[in-house]
């Protein structure tokens, strides 16, 4: 199971949002490559990063940024978000050595854009279901979809993907802890392996989640809990290990 501390850029500075609200926004960093290397340093070795900017312009925007940091450290594993809406921009970042690339709004929105990428780079896809309460969300997780959560999955495997990000929105931010109740009952819909994210508040949640692996879940993004030092990165890194 990977534990992924999350970096989320926006106007070049590390911050987080609550409930994914642009106009509720705490900065904790003014330089991502910093934060990024002071989580290598403890032993982190997997990230995940959101390009804030991307995501609300509907097309990369920090990819500067991010490239940066996958250049500094060659045995992160890095995947990466935020307004990539074309296969250009997929391959772009694939091509800068970035593992793993996050669609959300364009695969449900689109979903011809999903059957038309090329396998060798659907392979470094992976798709963000955005959960609102019981409703799929897109557009920034702005709108909320007409789309079931079954028909959508159903979509996505018989496009062969291989992992998805569940994403809980009413708790992204919020410290609020985690709905296991979601997960679970996600799981329960697909063999699609499920990274979680969304109210990880403290070790226990990130604990609780482990116990549960067996039932599809992948990895854990953690970001505010580790800001706001509700979970310390090392002690992050001792569950990696084991």
């Amino acid at each position: 199971m990977k534990i992924l501390p999350a970096i989320d850029i926006l106007d070049g500075s590390c911050v987080r949002l609550n409930k994914g609200d642009y106009s509720q926004v705490t900065k904790y960093s003014d330089d991502p490559l910093s934060v990024a290397s002071q989580w290598h340093q403890v032993g982190i070795r997997t990230i995940h990063i959101v390009d804030l900017d991307g995501a609300r312009a509907g097309k990369p925007a920090n990819f500067r940024v991010i490239k940066k940091i996958r250049e500094a450290f060659d045995d992160f594993y890095i995947q990466v978000g935020g307004g990539i809406r074309t296969i250009e921009s997929i391959s772009a970042y694939v091509k800068s050595g970035i593992d793993k690339v996050i669609i959300g709004t364009k695969a449900l929105s689109s979903p011809s854009f999903l059957e038309s990428i090329p396998k060798n780079l659907k392979e470094k896809v992976i798709i963000d279901i955005a959960m609102n309460n019981s409703f799929l969300a897109t557009d920034g997780w702005v709108e909320k979809s007409n789309v079931k959560i079954t028909d959508f999955i159903e979509f996505l495997e018989n496009n062969e993907i291989r992992e998805l990000v569940v994403t809980d929105i009413n708790k992204d931010g919020m410290l609020s802890g985690i709905n296991i109740e979601m997960y679970n009952h996600i799981s329960s819909m697909t063999n699609i392996p499920i990274i979680v994210s969304g109210g990880i508040t403290t070790l226990e949640d990130v604990k609780k989640i482990i116990s549960i692996r067996a039932k599809g879940l992948s990895g854990i993004i953690i970001g505010k809990a580790i800001y706001e030092n509700k979970i310390s990165i090392s002690d992050l890194v001792k569950l990696e290990i084991l």
